[in-house]
């Protein structure tokens, strides 16, 4: 009897675990909600610069040192569904707030966010709140809004 529960013990303290660190590559599990993928994705020391959860798709760019990696992500298995990968140029590590920081705060704010892109100094974000759709600009360098407009 004792081993019986302790199979069920143990299955919960390993789904309690840090995300373990995955490659995004093919058939690799990230996750299905934006939170999930970018733990996945940052333990394996990936930062996501691009997201996009729409039409049934998560859309993803994850870049690390040199690489850039464009990939499909089923939203309801995790899984990667398509992966391509190709030589980057730019600063490593990114600089400025982690973008962690800014994705907390707005969720604390109420917002769910669909789309992001971290590119050439700037992070523009597309977020839906009260049934509406927000478009917001986050200054990269310290993670504040520097712009909010309803997006029509």
């Amino acid at each position: 009897m004792t081993r019986i529960l302790l199979v069920p013990a143990m299955a919960a303290a390993l789904t309690a675990l840090p995300a373990l660190a995955v490659e995004p590559a093919m058939g690799a599990r990230l996750g299905a909600t934006l939170d999930e993928i970018s733990a996945s994705l940052a333990a394996d020391g990936y930062a996501l610069t691009e997201f996009e959860s729409e039409d049934g798709r998560i859309e993803l760019t994850v870049i690390k040192e040199a690489r850039r990696i464009e990939a499909y992500v089923d939203p309801v298995t995790g899984e990667v569904t398509r992966a391509e990968s190709r030589s980057r140029g730019g600063p490593w590590p990114l600089p400025g707030v982690n973008d962690a920081e800014w994705r907390a705060r707005l969720a604390l704010e109420g917002y769910e966010i669909v789309k992001y892109e971290r590119e050439r100094g700037e992070i523009e974000v597309k977020a839906m709140r009260d049934g509406h759709r927000w478009d917001l600009e986050i200054d990269p360098r310290d993670g504040r809004t520097v712009k909010v407009e309803e997006d029509d």
